[in-house]
Parts: C-alpha cells; structure tokens; sequence
C-alpha cells in the first residue's frame, strides 16, 4: 500500500505538502497540486476514506435509521430505501445503517457523530423515539419518513386524502357498509388515514367499522388476518374493507377465504402502497399507490440540499397517491 511519505519522496516535497495537496488546500499551488496528483496516480496511491473524513469533517456518508423490529421488514420502507440508495451512491455516498438492536435506550445522535455521518433518513421512529428526537433536533441534516409530533423535514404520502379516496371508491362501486383495518394509532401517519376514513363515513353518514382500541404496528399479513377476524366477530360481514397496507389486505383476503367467502363477490378489498406483490396475488390487489421511488429520490435530494446550502430545517414534502384498480374490488349488485 503506498504511503503519503513515498508520494513525498518521488515528488521531491514535503510529506505535509502530500497531505494538503490531496486534501485540497488553497495555500498549495495549483502546479504542486498537480504535480502531487501525477505522483500519486502514477504510483497508484488510494486514499484514505476515514482520515480524509477527518481532515475535511465530512464523510460522503449518510445514515439510514431503522429500528430492528419494524424498519427493514417493512416493505414499502425497503422499497423506498432501494430508491434512495441508487440516487445516493451515484452521487459518489456511502450509506450507514444504524439500527436500535436490542437496546431500548439507543443513542442514534451520539452513534451518528462517532461515525461522522453527513446527515440521516430516518426510516421508522416507533419505539425509539425519544432518540430521533433528539437527532431531529441536533445540528445534523435529517429527513424523516414517520412523523410524530412535527411533520418539519418529512417525506410523505398524503394519508389523510388518500384513505378519504379510497373510501370513496368502495362507496361509488356501491359499498356502505366498508370496514376499515386500521394501522398505528400512536404516530401521524396512522392517525391522519383513520381521520380520513371517519371523516368520509360521517360525511354520508355511514356507520364506522373499525377496532377503536386495537392498534397495529407493523403493517403485516398477521395483522390484517387477525383485524379482519375482530371485524368479523363483533360487525359481522362488511361490504368491503378499506386497508392501509397491501399486506394486512392480504391478510384479509386470506382470513375470508379461509371463513368460504370470496374476494371480490362476497367483499371487495383494497390495499395501500402498490408493493410488487400486488400483481401476483390471488385476487390481484386493487391499491393506492404510493410513489416509493419519488420518496426515496426526493429523501436523498433533501438531504444533499441541506448539506449544500447549510440549511437545518424544511417545509414537509406531501406526496399525492392514485389508486390502481386490479380484481379485489367489484361494483356491488343487491
């Protein structure tokens, strides 16, 4: 591995002249610069990552935080992340993954400085967020996709106006009687669609069909079977049922068929996000889409935008959504 002292000696300069030729210095000449550059081409010098981090306090690294339990086994943050690691590393970042483990006193401010991160996505916030408050907070550029009391520096689907649409379709295909399969009631974005859809059944004055003290947390198959269990159990059939994630919609599809009702005849169902999966599951999945890769590329343009500019704090970013219309949904005839 060559050294900056070999560089030093071929070139016929100081060691610390190497060192502030490769690091960009202005009080170098250009002609030295360049003249250090030949050497240490010619020489096949690499540098080195981590000390050139330290000299220029800057590591062309960003942070992603997740949270062990719930981040990455959620699909649409996965696809969201994909996106945004392609935009990221084509800009010549690294991406740092810091995760929660095991500890529930996890210190994601103090870890992102140890590591000298440039800034951070944070991905997800539920059992950690006390932490990402504080990283929030601090003096590094942070975008968050999981708002909790602030929506400052986020990226996120119009939740309340997309669940008031999908509601709306089940409505126009003649649906009153829909139940909805809520998902997190501890953070904005589970609240704002459960808003959305007892907004739209008191605006037509429908009866609500939802679990009022049953909250769910990670969005999965497991809880869209079982909510759509309880449903049942306490309302009986619906007419359709309004979902905030493909998964729990899956979950319910599979709960019904396994209870001999079909999907669409019986019930119609509709997810929320478009996962790939849509396409291959039986009923294909009508959704509402939302646009990861728009999410991913536009997370990581805002952190480059904080970076650049030496700004701390954005106006949220609300992306819109549209609804897919596949085979789980069918016009209901008395």
């Amino acid at each position: 591995m060559v050294t900056i002292g070999e560089i030093a000696k071929a070139a016929g300069v100081s060691v610390s002249t190497v060192s502030k030729s490769l690091n960009g210095y202005q009080e170098i000449s250009e002609k030295t610069r360049q003249k250090v550059k030949d050497v240490a081409d010619k020489l096949g010098y690499t540098p080195n990552a981590a000390a050139q981090s330290l000299v220029l306090k800057k590591a062309n690294t960003l942070g992603v935080v997740y949270e062990v339990e719930h981040g990455l086994k959620n699909l649409f943050f996965a696809a969201v992340l994909e996106a945004f690691r392609r935009y990221v590393q084509s800009k010549g970042y690294d991406i740092l993954f810091l995760s929660n483990n095991t500890e529930s006193k996890f210190d994601y401010l103090k870890h992102c400085q140890s590591k000298n991160v440039d800034g951070v996505l944070v991905m997800s916030t539920d059992e950690s967020y006390d932490s990402v408050r504080k990283l929030v907070d601090s003096k590094l550029a942070v975008i968050t996709l999981d708002p909790r009391d602030s929506t400052d520096n986020s990226i996120y689907s119009d939740s309340y106006h997309s669940i008031i649409k999908s509601t709306r379709y089940l409505y126009e295909l003649g649906h009153r009687k829909i139940a909805f399969i809520n998902g997190s009631y501890s953070n904005f974005v589970g609240q704002e669609r459960l808003k959305g859809y007892l907004h739209f059944m008191q605006e037509k004055g429908l009866e609500p069909i939802y679990l009022k003290d049953h909250s769910n947390e990670s969005y999965t198959f497991h809880e869209g079977y079982q909510t759509m269990k309880l449903l049942f159990e306490n309302y009986g059939l619906p007419d359709a049922v309004c979902t905030v994630s493909d998964l729990m919609a899956m979950g319910a599809i599979s709960y019904l068929h396994n209870h001999g009702y079909h999907v669409p005849n019986d019930v119609s169902v509709i997810g929320f996000d478009d996962l790939d999966i849509c396409q291959i599951c039986t009923p294909q999945l009508t959704t509402v889409r939302q646009d990861y890769e728009k999410i991913g590329v536009m997370a990581a343009d805002a952190l480059f935008h904080m970076l650049d500019q030496n700004v701390r704090q954005l106006e949220p970013m609300i992306i819109d959504t549209s609804i897919v219309v596949r085979d789980s949904c069918k016009k209901r005839t008395v």
